[in-house]
């Protein structure tokens, strides 16, 4: 078949959906005492892979490149807000004679410290809710972009105590009955 001056080919995507599934619903019984940070770790692996197999097979790599910075963004969001949140201490035991400021200091690192991981969170759930629109779109499976928008909402709520947690959770259960639904086969442009 062509559409407009490409043709285009049938590719098999249900070991990528199955993986993608499967890791998404690890990821959500990340909760479970004792095991649930495995769970979690073995679904975001499983996810991963799912999401760069789709990128290659669909063509379109902007779906790993937008998963990659949401990542990086999250690692780096955390890794200044928890140097932040320890910069804080430091007048606790530079000066303890000054309790005020070793006071003041410690409240004003923790609240930019919480500013800076809520900002790169916001930004991440931004580049991973398109990397879904994107991945909706090319499998013609819209329940891809309703669970991304779900996530981006989450995200911007989650300082409204704990709305944002719920949009999350069920933007991440919109996205594992997504993978199990999405078409085995899509039709992708090119050669």
């Amino acid at each position: 078949m062509e559409q407009g001056n490409l043709p285009t080919q049938r590719v098999n995507i249900s070991a990528q959906k199955m993986l993608g599934g499967i890791g998404s619903i690890l990821m959500l019984l990340s909760w479970m005492p004792g095991i649930g940070t495995f769970l979690y770790l073995v679904g975001f692996v499983l996810w991963l892979i799912s999401m760069y197999q789709l990128s290659n097979i669909l063509r379109k790599p902007s779906i790993f490149k937008k998963v990659l910075i949401s990542f990086i963004l999250v690692i780096a969001g955390l890794v200044i807000a928890f140097a932040f949140g320890l910069m804080a201490l430091i007048p606790l035991f530079v000066s303890p004679k000054n309790e005020t400021g070793a006071i003041l200091g410690l409240g004003l690192g923790v609240v930019f410290a919480i500013v800076v991981a809520y900002a790169t969170l916001v930004v991440s759930a931004y580049f991973y809710k398109e990397a879904y629109d994107i991945l909706a779109q090319a499998t013609a499976h819209n329940l891809f972009k309703i669970g991304g928008i779900l996530f981006f909402i989450g995200a911007i709520t989650i300082i409204l105590f704990g709305l944002g947690i719920l949009l999350i959770i069920v933007g991440n259960i919109v996205l594992a009955v997504a993978f199990f639904t999405a078409p085995n086969e899509v039709e992708v442009q090119g050669t």
